[in-house]
This record gives structure tokens, C-alpha cells and sequence, in this order.
């Protein structure tokens, strides 16, 4: 009984605000995004067909730094067919991508009257691609002969984000590449459609 008097008043004596501190803490820490909760991933998608055949996969993985900023890895793989050469020409171009986005309104409706989620960022993208200097190297480029070659570019603009869910949203871009035209596969300006979640 004396034992169960001493705890008793010790917890009592026992200052309120160190239960309080402990509280506030397991708040935090619970509130506090997880590295899942800012990770996310998505990519594009691009197909065209007749003179030029050419098919663009490009997945990437992202990270929310704070809710309006965020950057991620990519990788673009592409196949490339040009049907108006006798033979056929194809190539293949691959290669690592790094981005980054500003969200400037996170939501028309926070600043229009207006009932529409969407939102519009700043993207800057830099990406390296390995190219086949027979086609994109050479004016006039003779298949067979020539090898590889890195182009590095810049890629700038912005979009509109389209949030689906909680998490994932469709990105409209429009971006306009910045280097040396002599040797690139892009023609200004860029239209991409993007998935995120």
C-alpha cells in the first residue's frame, strides 16, 4: 500500500508539461509524410506511324520536396523508323533524363472563382540521349557507317496538372528545346501528355 502512495505522488509531482512535450512529439512524428508518401512515379508514352514510325517510352520516379516543389530521373528509350529510305532505316535512341517542377497554382479554384482543381507548373528537364550519327550526326548520312554519339539538351516550359486522385495526376506539357539544332530529334515545341501516381 506504502509502494502504491509513493507512485501515486511521484506521477503526481511529476511535471504535466513533459506528458504534454510527449504528446506533441508522437503528433509529429505521425503527421509527418513518410519518404513513400513523397515518392511517386509515372512516365509518358508516344507513338506515331506512317512516313515516320517512331515509338518513345519514358518512365521516371520523382520526389516532392515541399508540396509546390519537386524533381525526379527518368529514362527515354526510343525507336525510330524512317519508311522514306529504300531500304527501311530504324534506329534506336536511349538515355538518362533529370527534372525538375514549381508548382505556380496548386488550384484554380484558390484563385479564380472558379470550381476547377487543376493547377500549372514550371518544368526544366535536362537529358542526354545516345543517337546514331548516321541519321542524326550526318546531312546526308549513309547507313552502316558511322557509329554513336551523345546530344545533351535542355528542355523548358511548363503545364497545366490534372490531379485524378488524391495522389496521381495527368500532366499537359509544352516545352521547347534549347541546343543545337543540327542534332536533335525534337522540333519545337514539344507537346507531352504525362501520368504520375
Amino acid at each position: 500500500m506504502g509502494m502504491l502512495f509513493l507512485l501515486v505522488v511521484v506521477v503526481s509531482l511529476a511535471p504535466q508539461d513533459l506528458f504534454a512535450q510527449k504528446a506533441k512529439k508522437e503528433k509529429r512524428q505521425r503527421e509527418k509524410p513518410e519518404i513513400t508518401k513523397r515518392v511517386y512515379f509515372g512516365g509518358y508514352l508516344g507513338m506515331q506511324f506512317g512516313t515516320v514510325t517512331d515509338i518513345i517510352l519514358s518512365p521516371m520516379v520523382g520526389y516532392r520536396f515541399t508540396p509546390r516543389l519537386n524533381a525526379g530521373v527518368g529514362f527515354t528509350y526510343e525507336y525510330y523508323q524512317d519508311n522514306t529510305w529504300t531500304p527501311k532505316y530504324s534506329t534506336s535512341l536511349y538515355g538518362p533524363r533529370v527534372f525538375a517542377r514549381y508548382l505556380l497554382i496548386a488550384s484554380f479554384s484558390n484563385v479564380l472563382p472558379v470550381d476547377y482543381n487543376g493547377g500549372i507548373f514550371l518544368h526544366t528537364e535536362y537529358e542526354t540521349l545516345n543517337m546514331d550519327r548516321n541519321y542524326f550526326g550526318n546531312v546526308n548520312p549513309v547507313p552502316g557507317e558511322g557509329g554513336r554519339f551523345w546530344m545533351h539538351s535542355w528542355l523548358v516550359g511548363g503545364g497545366l496538372r490534372q490531379p485524378i486522385s488524391r495522389t496521381a495526376s495527368v500532366n499537359f506539357l509544352l516545352l521547347f528545346y534549347i541546343g543545337d539544332d543540327s542534332y536533335t530529334p525534337y522540333s519545337n515545341p514539344l507537346f507531352r501528355i504525362e501520368f504520375s501516381f
